[in-house]
C-alpha cells in the first residue's frame, strides 16, 4: 500500500505555504526591527488581503478559512487600534468594506518599503533568472479552482 504522504516527496503546495510564511515572517521581523509591534498571522493576512483589493469582510473570512464572526472580531480590534476602518461600500450601501485607516499610513509606508527590500533580497539569494521565472509563474492565470478526485 502506498503512503498517503511521502516525506521525501517535494510537494509544490508545501513550498508555496513555506514561501508565504517566509515572506510574512520576514515582514514581521523587519517591522519589529523598525520599532513596530509584531502582529499575529491572522492580522497580517487581513492586511495582505486589503492590500490586494479584497476588502469585504465575508471575502476575507473565506480566504482565511475562518468565520465571518471571527473576522469581525479581529477587524474590531484593528479598528480600535486605528489600523483599519470599516466604511460604506460605494457599490452597495448596505455593505461595509475594509480599508486602511489614515492613522496607519506610517506603518503601511514602512511595510511597503520592507516588502520591496524582501523581494530584492530574494532575487539576490536565488538569482535574477529564477526570481523572474518565479514571478512570471505566480502571476499567470491559474484558471478556476481545481477539483481532483482522489485515487483509490
Amino acid at each position: 500500500m502506498k503512503k498517503l504522504v511521502d516525506k521525501e516527496q517535494d510537494y509544490l503546495i508545501g513550498t508555496l505555504a513555506y514561501a508565504l510564511y517566509w515572506v510574512d515572517e520576514s515582514l514581521q521581523a523587519s517591522l519589529d526591527a523598525a520599532g513596530w509591534a509584531r502582529m499575529n498571522r491572522s492580522r497580517s493576512m487581513i492586511m495582505l488581503n486589503v492590500t490586494a483589493g479584497i476588502n469585504r469582510p465575508a471575502d476575507i473570512a473565506r480566504n482565511l478559512g475562518v468565520s465571518r464572526q471571527a473576522i469581525h472580531q479581529i477587524l474590531q480590534g484593528m479598528r480600535d487600534e486605528e489600523i483599519l476602518e470599516l466604511v460604506a461600500d460605494p457599490r452597495d450601501k448596505r455593505a461595509k468594506i475594509v480599508q486602511f485607516s489614515p492613522a496607519a499610513d506610517a506603518i503601511r509606508r514602512d511595510a511597503e518599503r520592507i516588502l520591496i527590500g524582501i523581494e530584492q533580497q530574494l532575487e539576490a539569494r536565488i538569482g535574477k533568472t529564477a526570481y523572474k521565472g518565479l514571478k512570471q509563474a505566480l502571476n499567470r492565470n491559474w484558471g478556476p479552482v481545481a477539483i481532483v478526485a482522489p485515487e483509490h
